[in-house]
């Protein structure tokens, strides 16, 4: 039987983290937090300063661009061969390590990619569109909810896949019949004037499509039978599913996953890909970032830090001295690296090494049958198997082949499979809501964060999962301060890390005011 928490567990994936902000208001979790704009620094204020900055993701790549408008003199130290940390977009020849040395090598034909990572941009998430108008980059609409998606159980409607907008209007239909039934046996009459019920009960007939018996028995909003044409073919509506399917826990969270603020339309990607954002502060920064550097020891020091590292393209060893740190590690990596941090912090780090979510992601090139056949233009349907979301592109709409991402979770036990096995398991579940069209798709590709190195985890919830931490590493650690998505409100959203960065770059702005003045 599926809980109401194996639910809302589930659907954390909808929303790109675990710990509820996904569900936000619509399911009782913590909102969002607010932006102020980017740091109004006054320039050449940061003349002389230097400021090491560990890792090149959203936060990294965003303090150094404000702290060197300012004239701070930044070094981004970044582990990968690419800039973006979590915000990754795969592509042919791609490749994909992990930390056991398993490795893939992404064999989409030129031209298409999935987003391994962050994959779309809520309206509000204005510090992360206003890089993308500042830096020209271009963007097209992300559509996050489609009418004509699926939800598939196997316990329920024998098995058939169920389209979101049925799930949502039949639902609407028998609960207003429900009420209306209610409401005419007289139930509500203390609570409601004559004039009032009338009302409530015109408004029920509306809402819920109601006949004049006030029964409901299918409407056009939940979709046709037989959709309307020319000469004698007339519109036939679906016959109504029950409540029992309609209103299943798990139909009604997903079915409705974008009601929550940061899944309601209009969502937007950036054109070719989502790390065209980090690309374009890499055209800013240049020599700013110094890729192929392992931090291997972060030292305090009585003038500020010194960063030892390792750097994999000259295979030397080599020390960053800095006035400032600013370190936007994930916890996971964080705690193995060696360091003089003050025993609270370190033991904040160390109880939260292991509490990120995994998050996975599988994505195949395929014939796009889900427009031809189902006419299914972006969106995500949803399975209650470990695969859990399957997410359709939003881009390049009748093109004879796109990009399908056949499973995407935060939990589940993909990660225990096989690669073989993990492809077989997502290929049953495309089988089980588009049946007969699996055996299309080609050119698997598998991320699974939590064996990512230098990620460990796709996201951490530091905020909700523990506050005092979180208020911990929010305060420098002497010349130290700690960056990243984690270190927001917005965790696992370019929102958060854009947001901390800013809050950091603030803090050294102001330390650095009250030292010269």
């Amino acid at each position: 039987m599926t809980t109401r928490r194996d639910i809302l567990t589930r659907f954390t994936a909808v929303a790109g983290f675990a710990g509820g902000y996904a569900a936000l208001h619509a399911l009782g979790f913590t909102g969002t937090e607010a932006w102020a704009g980017t740091p109004a620094l006054p320039p050449g204020s940061g003349k002389g300063v230097k400021v090491a900055i560990l890792g090149a993701g959203p936060a990294g790549l965003a303090a150094a661009y404000e702290l060197g408008k300012a004239g701070y003199h930044c070094t981004i130290l970044e582990a990968r061969d690419r800039v973006g940390g979590r915000n990754w977009t795969v592509r042919k020849g791609t490749q994909i390590d992990y930390i056991d040395g398993t490795k893939q090598v992404c064999g989409f034909d030129d031209g298409h990619y999935f987003n391994a990572g962050p994959a779309r941009i809520p309206a509000h998430h204005q510090a992360t569109l206003g890089y993308c108008r500042e830096f020209g980059v271009e963007m097209e609409t992300e559509v996050n909810w489609s009418g004509r998606a699926r939800i598939q159980a196997d316990r329920l409607n024998g098995g058939k896949p169920v389209e979101m907008r049925q799930a949502i209007f039949d639902y609407r239909g028998h609960m207003a019949e429900l009420l209306a039934k209610v409401t005419n046996k007289g139930a509500l009459d203390d609570a409601f004037s004559k004039e009032d019920r009338d009302k409530l009960m015109a408004g029920l007939s509306q809402w819920g499509r109601l006949t004049e018996k006030l029964t409901y028995g299918g409407s056009d909003n939940a979709g046709y039978d037989q959709d309307p044409a020319a000469g004698t073919q007339e519109p036939k509506f679906r016959t109504a599913l029950p409540l029992s399917v309609v209103g299943d826990p798990f139909v009604q969270a997903v079915a409705t996953f974008a009601d929550a603020a940061d899944f309601q339309a209009t969502m937007q990607q950036p054109v070719g890909g989502m790390d065209r954002i980090p690309m374009a502060f890499e055209q800013r920064l240049g020599n700013v970032i110094r890729k192929g550097c392992e931090v291997k020891r972060i030292r305090r020091t009585k003038n500020g830090v010194d960063v030892f590292y390792y750097d994999t393209v000259t295979a030397r060893a080599d020390v960053l001295s800095a006035d400032y740190c600013i370190c936007t590690i994930p916890l996971p990596a964080l705690a193995v690296i060696a360091n003089d941090f003050s025993k609270p912090v370190k033991a904040a780090i160390e109880k939260n090494k292991t509490s990120y979510v995994g998050g996975y992601k599988i994505a195949f090139q395929s014939p796009r049958f889900w427009e031809t056949n189902d006419h299914i233009y972006g969106g995500l349907s949803f399975t209650d198997r470990d695969t859990f979301a399957t997410w359709y592109p939003s881009n390049q709409f009748h093109a004879a082949e796109g990009i399908i991402v056949a499973g995407y979770a935060f939990n589940g036990n993909m990660a225990s499979r096989s690669i073989a096995e993990q492809i077989a398991y997502a290929r049953e579940t495309v089988e089980r809501l588009h049946p007969g069209q699996s055996g299309h798709m080609k050119s698997p590709t598998i991320v699974n964060w939590a064996s990512i190195p230098y990620s460990q985890g796709l996201a951490g919830f530091l905020s909700t999962g523990d506050p005092v931490a979180y208020t911990l590493l929010s305060q420098p650690d002497g010349p130290v301060y700690f960056a990243g998505d984690h270190m927001s409100h917005v965790s696992s959203w370019q929102q958060g890390a854009f947001c901390s960065a800013h809050r950091v770059v603030t803090q050294i702005a102001e330390r650095q005011k009250s030292l010269t003045a």
